[in-house]
């Protein structure tokens, strides 16, 4: 229990870090770069991010989780520190790509110490507690996003988010009271081979993948069309992510216990990404109205819920604690994802309009329907 609490504390802390600079980070960019470029920023971070989830089995074996967590978030929190006095491009640039390729290494590690703790009868509870934590950090974030910003000066934002990183990293240190630096002997390599082999694995990697292109391009255009296309204060655009992201909080854990108990994962990742994909169809056609834009986004998110939550259940009753290599797999969807994202967006705005990228986004979307349709459910 006491490491459980550790665990969720740490991650509410980090995801507050990473939701109050989750929709500002493109637009503080573009204050220094053009949108091309932008985009091809968070395609380096996401490359470096890959090559690092590469490394991470060795990392593992070499320092042990709780050196290895401490140690990025102490980077983390430099470069956001970095993000929030600098004003020279080339150094923004720089934090910027650093912060992107170890970010999700944090959550990477807790996942292991989270995995650890969790018994399979429980997963999608736990899971879905841990959800509901980490998702309520990263929708609070958008709300410190509405009270501290009131102008396009978006340096406050980041230095809010640093001192939310120097509280994690100090209750990360917490974790090595009850852990060894324990090694798990994976192999240097990652088991592609292996991943391959187990059909549902490879299947809701998958479909985690078209998640996380979905949050992708989300979160680097979304911010652009609101802001830039349309015209909404980040004031506005604060409290609209706020309760976009809700969904997160309410819905996963309740549908954790419901897949435990009751109903297998794959019918509501079904449901979620048809959801998904029908929002992302809408959004295209409506003009500057606050109320609709709140509405479409706040449903988009309850299918993308649905989806997380199942992925995570599903992929987590099919391993245990010494399958780091094949999580590593699963967690290399999300910088992958990034960078077909920024290729997607940037293409899409080549020869489209922004709204073109509602809809290419919600083709990927509909085709991790049909890798869902074939995993056999744990029901």
């Amino acid at each position: 229990m006491f490491r459980l609490i550790v665990i969720f504390s740490t991650s509410v802390f980090l995801s507050l870090n990473f939701g109050s600079q989750l929709y500002v980070a493109s637009s503080y960019l573009e204050s220094f770069f053009s949108t091309g470029f932008v985009s091809l920023l968070f395609l380096l971070g996401a490359v470096g991010n890959i090559l690092l989830f590469l490394l991470s089995p060795k990392l593992l074996n070499r320092i042990g989780k709780p050196i290895l967590l401490f140690f990025f978030l102490l980077i983390l929190t430099l470069c956001t520190l970095t993000l929030a006095f600098s004003n020279s491009g080339l150094n923004v640039a720089a934090a910027f790509l650093v912060y992107s390729s170890v970010f999700f290494l944090a959550y990477y590690c807790l996942d292991i110490f989270l995995e650890e703790v969790s018994a399979d009868k429980h997963t999608g509870e736990i899971r879905g507690i841990y959800g509901m934590f980490m998702n309520g950090g990263i929708a609070a974030g958008p709300l410190l996003l509405s009270l501290i910003v009131r102008t396009d000066e978006l340096r406050p934002i980041f230095l809010s988010a640093s001192a939310l990183l120097m509280v994690a990293t100090l209750i990360s240190l917490l974790l090595f009271k009850k852990s060894s630096v324990k090694r798990h002997h994976e192999p240097h390599k990652l088991p592609w081979r292996a991943w391959w082999q187990k059909a549902n694995v490879r299947r809701v990697t998958i479909v985690k993948f078209v998640l996380e292109t979905f949050f992708a391009v989300m979160v680097i255009y979304t911010p652009l069309y609101l802001h830039g296309e349309l015209g909404f204060a980040w004031s506005e655009l604060g409290v609209m992510f706020t309760i976009m992201l809700l969904p997160f909080v309410i819905f996963e854990w309740p549908a954790g216990k419901i897949a435990d108990k009751y109903l297998g994962e794959k019918e509501m990742m079904s449901a979620g990404l048809f959801i998904m994909g029908v929002t992302l169809l809408l959004m295209p056609f409506i003009n500057k109205v606050y109320l609709f834009w709140v509405l479409v986004l706040f449903f988009s998110r309850v299918g993308a819920s649905l989806v997380e939550i199942m992925t995570e259940t599903y992929f987590f009753k099919k391993i245990d604690e010494k399958d780091a290599g094949l999580l590593s797999i699963f967690r290399l969807s999300r910088p992958v994802s990034i960078i077909v994202g920024a290729i997607v967006g940037a293409l899409t705005l080549k020869f489209f309009s922004f709204q073109g990228i509602f809809f290419v986004t919600a083709f990927i979307v509909f085709l991790g329907l049909r890798e869902s349709a074939y995993i056999k459910d744990t029901k």
